[in-house]
């Protein structure tokens, strides 16, 4: 038996047997022979043959990723060349009421013989890579003396004023201004045909229901029934002349070009740029603005790039089936997935689930059944997918906000949100679950806060200890209830020391909002925030030139909040470590255990608010008094403390490396 890595052996004669994956692209299989019967020279032959091979598939590798198209390119490929083969298949069509052609009396059969040919056309394109001339044959089965026409395809082309793929696809890629090699165009050809199948069977649609092909057009009034003689005639009351229908750029606006005009015609979200400024607030933050382009894209590749003045309900029915065959924690987390249409997520996803189902049944057929299940790293199964309700509802919201103010420029069919939004069905009080004194007391005996192994190795134990946002965002969750955003952002100005007291002021500043106005608020140190050294890691900061709590979840893209940041670097790795984790419990519930301690204590109510940053009509202008914060300081006693457990360290800041931004599509922290 052959036990030689990626070597087989057949008939005496040893094999090389190698799987080549690049990409998400299907893998590809090299079987050749060694041509030896020796197995030592078999032995010494396979590594070498292994190592030439990844380094090719890695230079195979480097060369699609720098020389190809990436999904954006080809979806404004594909829609351009959309636009063309609409206008060219009305023409042709127009042309044949004129004059029909030599090969057929019939217009039906004449544009069913181009529509045909050209579909088949394309579909060679898009497997081949090139179109051969082929023949095209008519016969009529109901007919026997209709004669059988027979035309080659490269005859009939000609008739059709279509340009070859080749030419096409070098016009898309000079408009979309990417420069011309022998990868973009093989690419790019073979979307110009996906669009032409594409265009003709959508040209096939509008025949049957042809009202399809335009916007649902307004109806102004009506005439008036003829009165007989017998009834006196009243004079009418001139009616106002109807509105003339939008045409021009509102009817071939995309979903995506119709948000860059609804920012620009509403200040509140920013303006065109973003940087606009209202009197009576502050505009969207980046991430709402990301947030409501988001759905207006995704609905825009499911139309298949059409313009918004044409999207029906059943556009809104397959986004919806989209959302429910995605993987939400990784649908769009990732920049390949960025870089995918909504379309090529799910077939990916699907892959995914494939992979997990044929697992699973591989498990059910072994005979010991007490051996775990493992699972493929990316595999998948059916109850995993879906987006989450939150999610999807706010896709949802923003897509009707948008259409709802795109409608008043110009008619769109009638759409009904309500089959897509869906109520919570649970109390929101109850969907984040508070932590109890023993979790807290498992958190914080993670590595983390009693020795971890290095830096790439938080979650591993070890000797190192480190004030950083590892340590204290979660400690400071526990012991003041604020939110991720306010924790993550906090600026070392937002520190005081005030009468002989640390407090934290928390107030929107260039690095986050608040949530509402009511957010604003100061919040003492507790007694463990102080003996665990957060006063002096401030100091610590403070002399190193730094201007942030913590600098190391800054990302330098300038892109996403430190919050994102902390909870994909950080949270994510520590909550794989705690079990007892529910649905729902994460940073946030930090709060929960904070206000529901201190109600158990009877604090009051507005101490209460104070710490949540939760409006009350009762509200003093006294509130940040020396008396009142002496109040807040005594509930903080209300609070589990869950850290007496942890000794106090000399400060220790992470490295200045470790501090600075963090660059673009870098790996997580390794655990």
């Amino acid at each position: 038996m052959c036990r030689i890595q990626n070597v087989t052996r057949k008939d005496g004669t040893y094999y090389f047997r190698r799987l080549i994956r690049l990409g998400p692209d299907k893998p590809f299989r090299l079987r050749f022979s060694l041509k030896t019967t020796s197995r030592k020279r078999a032995a010494l032959l396979a590594p070498a043959m292994t190592l030439i091979c990844e380094r090719l598939a890695m230079n195979m590798a480097a060369n699609i990723a720098s020389d190809g198209l990436n999904a954006a390119q080809r979806a404004e490929i594909f829609r351009r060349q959309m636009l063309v083969e609409r206008d060219r298949l009305e023409i042709m069509h127009a042309q044949l009421h004129i004059l029909p052609p030599e090969d057929h009396e019939d217009i039906d059969q004449a544009l069913s013989l181009r529509l045909g040919a050209s579909e088949l056309a394309a579909m060679d394109g898009v497997t081949k890579g090139k179109v051969e001339d082929f023949l095209v044959a008519r016969i009529d089965p109901e007919a026997d003396d209709e004669p059988i026409v027979v035309m080659a395809w490269s005859d009939l082309a000609a008739s059709l004023a279509q340009d070859g793929a080749e030419e096409a696809a070098i016009a898309r890629l000079a408009e979309i201004g990417v420069e011309q090699s022998a990868l973009r165009e093989a690419m790019a050809r073979k979307v110009v045909n996906q669009a032409r199948i594409e265009a003709i069977r959508e040209f096939r649609t509008t025949l049957t229901n042809p009202g399809a092909a335009y916007a649902p057009v307004p109806v102004a009034g009506y005439e008036q029934l003829a009165q007989p003689a017998s009834y006196a005639a009243t004079p009418s009351t001139p009616q106002a002349p109807a509105a003339p229908v939008v045409a021009g750029p509102w009817a071939s606006m995309t979903p995506t070009e119709a948000v860059e005009r609804f920012f620009e015609h509403n200040p509140r979200t920013g303006g065109k740029d973003g940087t606009a400024r209202r009197k009576s607030g502050e505009p969207w933050t980046n991430k709402t603005r990301e947030q409501f382009k988001l759905p207006a894209l995704l609905l825009e590749q499911v139309m298949h790039g059409q313009p918004l003045a044409t999207v029906t309900h059943d556009h809104l029915v397959q986004l919806n089936t989209c959302f429910e065959a995605l993987h939400g924690p990784s649908f769009r987390k990732s920049p390949k997935h960025r870089e995918m249409t909504i379309w090529e997520i799910v077939a990916e996803t699907a892959e995914r689930v494939r992979k997990g189902e044929e697992a699973i049944a591989k498990a059910a057929k072994r005979k010991n059944q007490d051996t775990p299940l493992e699972m493929p790293a990316d595999a998948l199964t059916k109850d995993q997918l879906g987006l989450g309700l939150s999610t999807t509802n706010r896709h949802w919201g923003f897509l009707r906000q948008l259409t709802d103010w795109f409608a008043k420029h110009q008619p769109i069919a009638a759409l009904d949100y309500s089959a897509f939004i869906e109520k919570p069905a649970t109390d929101p009080r109850d969907q984040r679950d508070r932590y109890t004194d023993e979790e807290g007391r498992q958190l914080f005996s993670l590595p983390p806060w009693t020795g971890f192994k290095s830096y790439g190795r938080w979650m591993a134990p070890g000797d190192l200890l480190v004030h950083s946002a590892f340590y204290f965002v979660p400690m400071i969750g526990w012991y003041t209830g604020m939110r991720r955003e306010e924790i993550c952002g906090l600026a070392l100005d937002d520190i005081e020391f005030v009468d002989g007291n640390w407090q934290f002021n928390v107030r929107p500043t260039e690095i986050r909002r608040l949530k509402t106005v009511t957010s604003a608020r100061k919040l003492p140190f507790a007694s463990e925030l102080i003996r665990l050294g957060l006063p002096d890691y401030v100091l610590a900061l403070r002399a190193e030139g730094e201007t942030l709590l913590f600098p190391e979840l800054v990302r330098e893209s300038g892109k996403g909040t430190m919050g994102d940041t902390y909870s994909k670097r950080i949270w994510d790795h520590i909550k794989k470590e705690l079990p007892f984790l529910k649905a729902g419990q994460a940073t946030h519930s930090f709060r929960h255990t904070v206000v529901d301690s201190m109600k158990g204590a009877g604090i009051s109510p507005e101490i209460r608010a104070d710490f949540a940053g939760h409006k009350l009509s009762n509200e003093t202008q006294g509130r940040y008094s020396k008396k009142h914060m002496k109040l807040l300081r005594d509930a903080t006693n209300a609070i589990p403390k869950v850290t007496s457990h942890l000794e106090s360290f000399p400060v220790a800041l992470l490295p200045k490396r470790l501090r600075a931004a963090r660059k673009a599509r870098i790996k997580p922290l390794n655990t």
